[in-house]
């Protein structure tokens, strides 16, 4: 006879038993049903804009994982300094592997050292 531990058969059971039969809780109570993985009763196709976000994605994930430490420390203090909700590495993916670069000015007329260039004030 098969040896069962708990919580399987029970009202606390959740997630997939040995990808055989999946617990959930719901409003209604405790349900069991058949493991099912997506994609597999009716396989997609994925669009071209999919395709591309997916292209973009792994261009990001490999830009990463290219980096140095010191980079990638760099971009996980810039989202601890900004509040982002993640680490330097989801920061680095949401912003398309741009470092955002701010420029504070202490004074509010700047005098270029170039002639060729102007401040209109625009």
């Amino acid at each position: 006879m098969p040896k069962l531990t708990a919580p399987l058969f029970s009202l606390s059971a959740s997630k997939a038993f040995k990808k055989i039969l999946t617990f959930q809780k719901r409003k209604s109570g405790t349900v069991v049903y058949g493991f099912s993985k997506p994609g597999a009763v009716n396989p997609f196709t994925p669009s071209a804009s999919q395709n591309v976000q997916r292209a973009k994605i792994g261009d990001l994930v490999a830009q990463w994982q290219a980096m140095s430490q010191v980079l990638k420390d760099s971009w996980n203090e810039l989202a601890k300094l900004v509040g982002y909700v993640g680490t330097g590495y989801h920061y680095f993916i949401h912003l398309g592997g741009i470092y955002p670069i701010g420029y504070e000015w202490s004074d509010s007329e700047v005098k270029w050292s170039d002639p060729s260039v102007s401040w209109n004030g625009f």
